[in-house]
């Protein structure tokens, strides 16, 4: 798979995960999972937008975004009813395909910019992974804690606190 593939499907991958979230937060009664839940929306947004810079120097199309949402919904909906560790544990397996696909776009990148990038879009899927172990409780551990180490993810969350502050 060339780069421009792997960009555009890891982006699409962004959009599916943002909307999906995002639908399961809006639904969800409990808080803490509601939290989780908002959390893991904005690490796939924010990590979405990382790319940006990428698509726009490349001159590359980003993929049928709105077909990726809806299809994300409809997804959303159906596991809207599943038992949350069992969500949850679904998730990783999805994290082992899309890790190396990333890694990939590591290997593949022209320079530095464009390798920081695809560094960040690994260390976003190692935390969602790690999200879904101990939300799952296959692991010990706060399931954001490394969520909210990264980068992208803080900076994220300080535009948020502003927007709305």
């Amino acid at each position: 798979m060339s780069a421009t593939e792997l960009w555009t499907e890891s982006y699409q991958g962004e959009v599916l995960g943002e909307t999906l979230f995002g639908w399961l937060a809006d639904h969800e009664e409990n808080p803490e999972r509601k939290y989780q839940l908002q959390m893991l929306t904005l690490l796939e947004r924010a990590t979405k937008e990382l790319a940006e810079p990428v698509f726009e120097r490349r001159g590359i199309p980003r993929g049928d975004t709105e077909g990726t949402a809806a299809s994300a919904l409809e997804l959303a909906r159906g596991v809207s009813d599943l038992p949350w560790e069992d969500f949850m544990a679904g998730i990783i397996p999805v994290t082992v395909e899309f890790l190396g696909k990333y890694r990939q776009l590591v290997e593949l990148a022209p320079d530095d910019v464009e390798r920081q990038i695809a560094e960040a879009y690994v260390h976003h899927e190692e935390a969602l992974a790690s999200f879904a172990r101990r939300a799952s409780r296959q692991e010990a551990g706060d399931p954001v804690e490394l969520i909210l180490t990264l980068p992208h993810v803080v900076a994220a969350t300080s535009e948020e606190s502003t927007v709305t502050g």
